[in-house]
């Protein structure tokens, strides 16, 4: 069929998990560490996941509202991307981690813990976001910047270069 040369992947019905009204991931071929059959995470619709590149939502991920994965961007286990949020580049959301609202992740991004990103933040770089640490506002973390243990940060902060914040 010529859908399995553009698409990468199909939505299969999976009420299973009792987590109504979500389809799962299905790959059609070989791609990064996905094996062609396997299962990946919970989607509303084809608009949340890109054919393009490597990204893939796996585990028990929620992507849904019109937030976008694309590139090659991961998320997994119990993360949350919903909103208009974007997780992009080879950027890694994981964890218990939540990105929300106008949220941008890109670059090389980790998000992790339990860490929640949203509103209009911008994250990108090498930057780093764990533990209970929150990040919103329209706040801009770039660079080797890493956010820590307790940290909120919110309203207009710009946090860049080799900078750490840890509460």
């Amino acid at each position: 069929m010529i859908y399995k040369k553009i698409w990468k992947y199909i939505l299969i019905k999976d009420d299973s998990y009792k987590i109504f009204n979500y389809y799962r991931l299905k790959a059609l071929k070989d791609f990064s560490n996905v094996r062609k059959g396997e299962i990946g995470g919970f989607v509303r619709g084809f608009h949340n996941l890109s054919h393009k590149g490597n990204c893939w939502i796996y585990n028990y991920a929620r992507i849904y509202d019109n937030a976008r994965i694309s590139e090659n961007a991961r998320v997994s286990k119990d993360a949350w991307v919903f909103g208009d949020a974007q997780v992009y580049g080879n950027a890694i959301v994981t964890e218990n981690s939540q990105v929300k609202g106008n949220a941008k992740i890109g670059g090389y991004t980790q998000i992790f813990g339990n860490a929640i990103i949203c509103e209009s933040t911008e994250i990108s770089g090498h930057a780093q976001v764990f533990g209970y640490a929150k990040v919103g506002g329209d706040s801009i973390v770039c660079g080797d910047a890493i956010i820590r243990g307790n940290a909120h940060i919110e309203g207009v902060k710009v946090i860049c270069g080799n900078s750490i914040v840890d509460k």
